[in-house]
């Protein structure tokens, strides 16, 4: 089964007469040579989006646990062990989130505080309660200076990995997943291997969401809403929308994203 694109072409071969077996060989035909088309759309789109991307560098090793490392604000960066934790560039993004897992009186639980940029958004919107889990214990001293401001109300800082964490605090109106991989193990797993890094957290916002609570994250560009990511969402999930965020300006030398564009995800009715 051969494509051929104007700058690629691509070629699938099944290695065993098993595959999709026993669906007969017309259906067997089309959904092999579906799943194929897709792929070579999906390609094709991302390269008519690269002229608007910024070129990119390559993301330094995490040599100490972002957890365990000294955290630095640099030009509207937080750097952590070498990591662009958060910058300021994803403000549009971070008021997206918070207007997806907040509602006026109800419960937020933000895993990750970064540089309070979703934090602050949320507190615009009035939620009774405001828990945030922050793994770094510097960033989580940073925060909780933030939350004793005059204004903010109903917040508690919970430092500590997420997975330490999260077990004891009950269920949520909104969860707002938005952290970073703390060490290359997690990159390997998570960011490299899943459909998105947010993936295996799925289960644990599905266990801690109210019956008609929204969990939200961003996931790149639209192209990022794999067929694959789509099952993962809906193995925990009864539904989900996906909305992009256009106009974002991340630096040339950005190492963790590229395009102008991200999809923000949201998704309710956990299956428990």
């Amino acid at each position: 089964m051969l494509r051929r694109a104007a700058k690629f072409e691509v070629t699938l071969t099944p290695t065993a007469e098993t595959l999709l077996a026993p669906v007969a060989d017309e259906p067997r035909q089309w959904l092999l040579g579906r799943a194929l088309d897709d792929f070579v759309a999906d390609i094709g789109a991302l390269d008519e989006v690269a002229p608007r991307m910024v070129p990119g560098v390559t993301r330094p090793k995490i040599d100490t646990a972002v957890d365990e490392a000294t955290p630095t604000v640099a030009d509207g960066t937080l750097l952590v062990s070498g990591q662009e934790v958060m910058q300021t560039w994803e403000r549009p993004l971070m008021l997206a989130l918070a207007r997806a897992a907040t509602r006026p009186g109800g419960s937020v639980c933000e895993v990750g505080f970064g540089l309070g940029i979703s934090a602050g958004f949320v507190q615009e919107l009035r939620p009774a309660t405001h828990t945030i889990i922050e793994a770094n214990a510097d960033v989580a001293g940073t925060a909780r200076a933030w939350a004793g401001a005059d204004g903010r109300r109903g917040v508690e800082i919970v430092p500590g990995r997420w997975q330490d964490a999260l077990p004891g605090l009950g269920r949520f109106d909104g969860i707002l997943f938005d952290t970073y991989p703390l060490d290359e193990h997690e990159v390997d797993d998570y960011v490299v291997r899943d459909a998105t890094f947010a993936e295996h957290f799925f289960p644990h916002a599905a266990a801690h969401l109210t019956d008609d609570g929204s969990f939200t994250y961003y996931s790149n560009e639209i192209d990022s809403l794999s067929r694959r990511h789509q099952r993962a969402l809906l193995k925990h999930f009864e539904t989900f929308s996906v909305r992009v965020v256009d106009g974002l300006r991340p630096p040339a030398d950005c190492s963790y994203w590229w395009a102008p564009s991200m999809a923000v995800v949201v998704a309710s009715g956990p299956r428990r």
